[in-house]
């Protein structure tokens, strides 16, 4: 069929009513049937199985036709529908019963040809291989390119598929069955020969083979085969289509070693490869590689591939400029630690280093030397601002900065600070010619944010595209039972399951359950964790445990402890909770964590919050109850949300961090769509006011299912700009007051709401003190230059945004920055040498002037330090005494009372011992304390003082300073145990008992001669340390042994003359025989019988021989970065 008529046909199909009516039914009913609905309960669906198969079928052609005529991307969408038809027509998850292995396959081979990998993944797990043929393809979709190469090798030494074989013993149906077998397995082993090493012989013969058998199946007249020969030729263009090795062609060098590299490390890595690239990545490229701009904004949703997009920028730019850095900004810790990991798994196979930081706020002597060895700077806004302050030559160095979670932009004292950071970013790169690339999931405004970081809108990509489906939802509960309404495209009739949850007595309690929406949410969560992960999103802390005890009830009492598949991560997360909240029924956590409960919120200790997260990710949770926590910054992947409510500590969740928490459901290669439901309670519906709330209610979800009415980012500046202008009018203090109050710093003298507004964008002082610095660096008297902020903010946020429309104009910012700038000079005075001390702090402005004045009282106290001692106990003295005398800086007053405590010097005498938090926890306000100051606010304000220190060339008082944050932030007692704690002991109490076999020092040790010291000597360690001590050694041991592959190497040998054959081999390993045999498989020669033993090399992908004429010797070779 010509591409015409297909397009017709096409539109014609799309058009008809009925058609559509058909398939909405389709989808409607599969709704039901996911979800074990009652078939009684079914709406009078009016579709036949026949039917919608020759519907499916019929769209299939339609997609095949456009694709056979080039048109491949258009194919995608009848294709998918097609796929999608039969899918639902024939293969019931809720039913457990295998209706049609043939159409799943179809279904699944049409999936792929349509860039829907994940989809084709998932079905294939759900049909079973009843032929050669179709477990062939079921190991090929799945991306199983080991074990399908293993079953290929087996087939090809088979003595049944010899054409004697054949000729003498089949009759001609049964011959017919062996050349189609032996023909796709042979088409088969050439792409995954592609897919490894970009060997286009290899596709091409492919499909010449596909070709031929295409041919073969028409005369034959068997149409079964034939279509699976026609998806399989089409899927030979999609693969080569959305390769590795095609798509990076496009924009890189593929003779680049450092390019291949990246490739091998993607196909090869464990436990599948990536071979190709997502449509949405793909699409991305050509903006995001584009030598002529400045950046680039993504905005596409959850697990669509922005982390491999960025990678691919990273790429870009260090094949470019080699000795460049890399700023990689993750808004939170938890995703910090992620991002370095998964960096860094593929880009130290190119020998580039990823930053693995510790800290918050402050750059530590620790990060020093890590900086310098790495290209890769992974690290949250503040970690980031305090490296690059103060360090011009690692500034001049970075080419690309990635913003993650890009639209945490806002009116919040954080979200203010990351926007001015920005601002100070986008300074320093367009002097470096370097480029911006940010992500988000939740972006409707980027257009506004890349004329801000790229300088143009049309920056930007978008796309809506996603591996799994959404499906959203209404929880009912009635106060007799749940039942779920779910959003469809059946106008007709609604998707119900009626009685999902009915509310009965239990048998073991006598009591009836659920009885009210707490429980109703927890008994649905139980029943739909049979489709995966589900997250339980709460709006407060103290609901967190509340649900997690509503959903403990509904397994009953006698429920066994969760099995938990991941051993290692399960031991870690249970050794970190017992030392932070002790081993008894009063550690919540753990009690309910041991039923498979995960429960998460802010009050989560870092050193319990990573492993817990880590567990989430890896493993099967019964459910995970969290507030907005684990909403953004962790890259988790749930098969569905439940909002138990829409409001957050009073207030409602905005749209943006609704569908940032939603976006969570649907996980590629596990989840076909992620469900989304709100629960409503219904339960109160007597009166027609309490009906009327209900219907509000049922409104307001219908709301937040609308995506178009998500929330655009903000910039915070410009948002409590509108809100003084707000103020001062009410006051009826005209704006150019406002503004002349602003730059005499005499806000205060307004309203308690302007001096709280003031509060805020103090935070925002030393950066533009920053910006105001650099702009006058050159100028040597004090007639300082206020012109730049006008040329420079013009291209700032606030003002961009301004003039897109709103209460403020674009020139009221820029007289607003002009005479905050103008306010800070006069607070501060105009000696720059002054300017720089305030800027390299890194302190909020108000605060550092209170440090200034105090400074050589500081001086006093370290002198005192030094007559005293350099011991733990006079470290612990020297923190207190500067607690005491900076106990007034604004940064601290703003905790409140929850840092107040008669506890104080024991809570950091027991913090700086390295005791356990099970210890310190019981002291009143001990967490607050340890959260907000000693893990914070202490660090960041000791290391601004030793910035200030070295510049007035006081290193020694300096190096005292520093080695205190560092041990107040780690809660340790030295450095030689924060070395040990961070080279993976994560322990404080195994680390300080570990460290004592350690000769004491400062800086001189690295992190990892620590690591491999306890490796290389564990035996010696084992027998000096506690039981718990020895579970975290075997811990950091069996981690280091999971990351090392080693494989024996084969020495060169001689091998007759094969060489005039082929000049390349693989050892292979079949039926427990050992072979060598070139690649394309046209040779196969067995060699167990010889003196070499290759088992230790066979089957591992990208090892080979390759034959040296000079010597004239067979060498072994590796492609593949996991095996050394």
């Amino acid at each position: 069929m010509k591409s015409d008529a297909a397009h017709a046909k096409l539109s014609q199909i799309e058009n008809d009513r009925l058609v559509q009516n058909l398939i909405a039914q389709a989808n409607s009913r599969y709704i039901l049937l996911n979800t074990s609905e009652n078939s009684d309960n079914f709406p009078p669906y009016t579709i036949s199985d026949d039917g919608l198969n020759m519907l499916g079928f019929y769209y299939l052609s339609l997609g095949c036709s456009l694709a056979e005529n080039n048109e491949l991307e258009n194919a995608s969408a009848p294709l998918e529908k097609g796929a999608t038809i039969l899918e639902q027509a024939n293969n019931y998850l809720a039913s457990k019963q295998l209706v049609s292995n043939y159409y799943g396959l179809i279904s699944a081979l049409a999936y792929y040809i349509s860039f829907q990998y994940s989809k084709a993944f998932i079905l294939t797990n759900k049909l079973g291989s009843d032929t050669i043929i179709s477990k062939f393809l079921y190991l090929f979709l799945r991306r199983d390119y080991k074990r399908l190469s293993i079953e290929i090798d087996m087939l090809l030494v088979d003595e049944t598929y010899k054409d004697e074989f054949i000729a003498s013993h089949l009759n001609e149906t049964e011959s017919d069955s062996k050349v189609y077998e032996l023909t796709i397995a042979r088409a088969l082993d050439r792409l995954i020969d592609y897919a490894y090493n970009g060997s286009k012989e290899s596709l091409f013969r492919a499909k010449e083979l596909l070709t031929t058998l295409k041919v073969i199946a028409e005369i034959k007249n068997d149409p079964g085969i034939w279509w699976i020969i026609r998806l399989l030729l089409l899927i030979s263009d999609s693969y080569q289509e959305a390769s590795l090795w095609n798509t990076l062609d496009k924009y890189f060098d593929l003779g680049n070693n450092v390019v291949r590299k990246y490739i091998h490390s993607l196909t090869n890595l464990a436990p599948q490869g990536v071979y190709e690239l997502f449509i949405t990545q793909r699409k991305a490229l050509p903006k995001v590689i584009d030598a002529d701009s400045n950046g680039c904004v993504i905005s596409i949703p959850t697990s669509s591939g922005k982390t491999r997009i960025a990678e691919l920028a990273i790429l870009d730019t260090l094949t470019q400029y080699p000795d460049c850095k890399v700023l990689y900004i993750a808004p939170f810790v938890s995703l910090a630690y992620e991002v370095e990991n998964t960096l860094g798994n593929i880009f130290s196979n190119l020998d580039y280093a990823t930053s693995q930081l510790y800290g918050g706020n402050f750059y530590s002597k620790l990060d020093e030397r890590v900086i310098q060895e790495s290209h890769i700077i992974v690290a949250t806004p503040e970690k980031a601002k305090a490296i690059l302050r103060g360090n011009n030559d690692i500034l001049k160095q970075i080419k690309l900065i990635i913003v993650d979670e890009g639209h945490l932009l806002g009116e919040d004292k954080r979200l203010i600070i990351n926007e001015i950071f920005y601002e100070e970013l986008r300074y320093s790169l367009n002097r470096n010619q370097g480029k911006f690339l940010l992500l988000s999931a939740v972006l409707p405004n980027s257009g506004e944010l890349a004329e801000w970081l790229t300088s143009t809108e049309e920056s930007v990509f978008k796309d809506s595209w996603r591996p799994s489906n959404e499906r959203l939802g209404i929880l009912d509960w009635n106060g007799a039972s749940v039942n779920i309404e779910w959003k469809s495209s059946d106008t007709e009739r609604q998707a119900f399951n009626k009685n999902f949850i009915i509310k009965e007595k239990q048998a073991s309690t006598n009591k009836s359950y659920p009885k009210n929406k707490n429980e109703a949410v927890a008994s649905t969560a139980l029943k739909l964790r049979t489709f995966g992960k589900v997250l339980i999103f709460v709006g407060k802390k103290a609901s967190v445990f509340t649900m997690a005890k509503a959903y403990y009830n509904c397994l009953g009492n006698e429920v066994a402890d969760h099995l938990w598949k991941n051993e290692q991560d399960w031991k870690v997360f249970l050794l970190a909770c017992i030392e932070a909240y002790g081993d008894s029924d009063a550690n919540l956590w753990l009690k309910y964590a041991r039923k498979g409960i995960l429960c998460h919120n802010s009050d989560l200790h870092s050193d319990v919050r990573l492993p817990l997260e880590r567990l989430m990710r890896n493993d099967q949770p019964q459910v995970i109850i969290s507030t907005s926590t684990l909403g953004q910054g962790v890259n988790l992947g749930v098969a569905t949300v439940i909002f138990s409510t829409l409001t957050q500590n009073r207030s409602q969740v905005t749209k943006r961090d609704f569908w940032n928490i939603a976006g969570r459901a649907g996980r590629a290669f596990v989840d076909y769509e992620g469900k989304i439901l709100v629960a409503i309670d219904a339960s109160k519906n007597i009166t027609s006011r309490e009906r009327f709330k209900i219907k509000c209610k049922r409104d307001e979800v219908q709301q937040y299912f609308d995506k178009s009415k998500i929330d655009k980012a903000q910039s915070g500046i410009l948002l409590i700009l509108g809100e003084l202008k707000k103020i001062a009018s009410d006051q009826g203090v005209p704006f150019e007051l406002l503004i002349q109050l602003i730059a005499e710093n005499k806000l205060l003298t307004l309203t308690e709401d302007a001096s709280n507004k003031d509060g805020t964008l103090n935070w925002i002082d030393d950066a533009l003190l920053s910006l105001h610095f650099i702009n006058n660096e050159t100028i040597e008297d004090e007639n300082y230059d206020y012109t730049w902020i006008e040329e420079y903010f013009r291209g700032s946020l606030a003002f961009i945004q301004a003039s897109n429309g709103g209460t403020i104009t674009g020139d009221e910012v820029l007289k607003f920055i002009k005479a905050r700038v103008q306010g800070i000079v006069e607070q501060v005075g105009t000696s720059k040498y002054k300017w720089k001390s305030i800027i390299d702090s890194g302190l909020p402005l108000s605060s550092d002037l209170l440090i200034e004045d105090r400074l050589h009282q500081i001086i006093d106290i370290i002198e005192h330090f030094y007559e005293i001692g350099w011991t733990a106990k006079s470290f612990a003295q020297l923190q207190k005494s500067i607690e005491e005398l900076l106990f007034d800086l604004p940064i601290i007053l703003e905790e409140g009372k929850n840092i107040i405590s008669p506890d104080t010097d024991t809570i950091r005498e027991l913090w700086l011992n390295g005791t356990s938090l099970s210890r310190i926890l019981p002291l009143k306000n001990s967490g607050s304390i340890i959260k907000n100051l000693y893990t914070y606010k202490i660090p960041w304000i000791l290391n601004g003082i030793a910035k200030k220190l070295r510049l007035r060339e006081l290193d020694n008082e300096a190096e005292v300073l520093e080695e205190l944050s560092i041990l107040a932030e780690a809660g340790l007692p030295d450095m030689k145990s924060v070395k040990i704690y961070q080279a993976g002991i994560r322990s404080r109490v195994a680390a300080v008992e570990i460290g004592k076999h350690f000769e004491d020092e400062i800086w001189q040790k690295s992190i990892n001669e620590y690591k491999f010291e306890l490796i290389k000597n564990r035996e010696v360690y084992r027998a000096l340390i506690s039981q718990p001590s020895k579970e975290w050694l075997e811990m950091l041991i069996n981690i280091y042994n999971k990351e090392t592959n080693t494989m024996l190497k084969i020495p060169p040998f001689e091998y007759d003359k094969v060489h005039k054959i082929t000049n390349m081999l693989l050892a292979r390993l079949i039926n427990g025989r050992q072979y060598l045999v070139s690649p394309d498989k046209s040779f196969f020669e067995e060699i167990s019988s010889t003196a070499i033993d290759f088992k230790s090399v066979s089957n591992i992908p990208g090892v080979f021989f390759k034959y040296d004429p000079e010597c004239g010797l067979w060498r072994m070779h590796s492609d593949n970065p996991y095996f050394i």
